[in-house]
Parts: structure tokens; C-alpha cells; sequence
């Protein structure tokens, strides 16, 4: 069995200047999640930014190879993530204290390719209730081009781990 170590260079004697350029971004950022810039290592991996204010968020990821799918555009599960988040982010900044929202749907409509160096989703909420929250996202480039349009629905639980495994049970 090899060592990461061995793997390590393996990858590296084998990459071009493309395959190096995406993972020196993602152990850049892999280490900017060890020190606490980023919470999860999906939006690590992402390079993911987001700014939520009281009426919106936005949450944005570089357009690079490392999210294209085998015909070069950026792959539409990415852009579903990136509008899920935008939602997801907004819904768990207007929960009560103790709560969380999780999504319960997610209904997404892709219009065009993305084209622009970096791709932004935005969303606002459409209904807020008790428990559940119904939200919007879009993704629209500087130019104007409009990418993809979601609807999301989000269900609003307690944050305790013995609530989620609850649910799942």
C-alpha cells in the first residue's frame, strides 16, 4: 500500500499546468478550511463566497475547469449547488435561535450556459412561515444573460443532532 506522500508525487509528475493550477487553488483552499475561512470543505473546495444582507444572498464560485463537465461548461449538479446554497444560506439567517432550515425541494430551470469568469446565484424569499420557508434563486451573469432560475422550499427543524437523526429514522 502507498503512502499519501507516494500518491502526492505521483499526481504531480503526472499533471500538466492545468490539472496543477486546479490543485494548488484546492489545497490552498482546503487550508484556508483548517483555519477556519471557510465552514465546510464543500464550499472550500468550491472557493465559495457569500454575502447575505436582510433581504438576500449571494453566493458566488469561480467559473474553472475544476466545475465543467465533459463538454467544458460548468456542470449543472455545481449550479444546483450554488443555488441551494444561496437559498439555504439566506433561510438559516432568518431562523430563531436553535433552528436550522434544511431544504425539502429544490426545482431548477437551466436557461443558458454560463460563460463569465465567476458564476453568482442570488436568492430571496418568496414566504417565510413557521415552519417552513419558500425561497428563489437565480443565477444571472454582469452581462445580463439569465443562467438558472430555481424555486426551493425549506423545512425549519430544531439544530440538535437528535432532531436530524429523528428525522431520518
Amino acid at each position: 500500500m502507498c503512502t499519501i506522500t507516494e500518491q502526492f508525487a505521483r499526481i504531480i509528475e503526472n499533471s500538466n499546468k492545468e490539472d496543477l493550477a486546479i490543485l494548488t487553488d484546492y489545497l490552498s483552499n482546503f487550508e484556508k478550511k483548517q483555519q477556519g475561512e471557510f465552514s465546510t470543505y464543500l464550499s472550500a473546495s468550491l472557493n465559495m463566497t457569500r454575502i447575505t444582507d436582510e433581504q438576500s444572498s449571494v453566493v458566488a464560485i469561480p467559473n474553472t475547469p475544476f466545475i465543467h463537465n465533459n463538454v467544458a461548461i460548468p456542470h449543472g449538479g455545481i449550479l444546483a449547488v450554488l443555488l441551494d446554497t444561496a437559498m439555504g444560506t439566506l433561510a438559516n439567517s432568518k431562523c430563531p435561535n436553535g433552528t436550522t432550515a434544511v431544504t425539502t425541494n429544490l426545482t431548477i430551470h437551466y436557461l443558458t450556459v454560463a460563460t463569465e469568469e465567476t458564476i453568482s446565484a442570488r436568492a430571496h424569499i418568496i414566504r417565510s412561515g413557521r415552519h417552513t420557508m419558500v425561497l428563489e434563486g437565480n443565477i444571472f451573469q454582469a452581462d445580463g444573460k439569465h443562467i438558472a432560475t430555481a424555486t426551493g422550499s425549506f423545512f425549519i427543524i430544531p439544530e440538535k443532532k437528535e432532531s436530524i437523526t429523528a428525522l431520518q429514522q
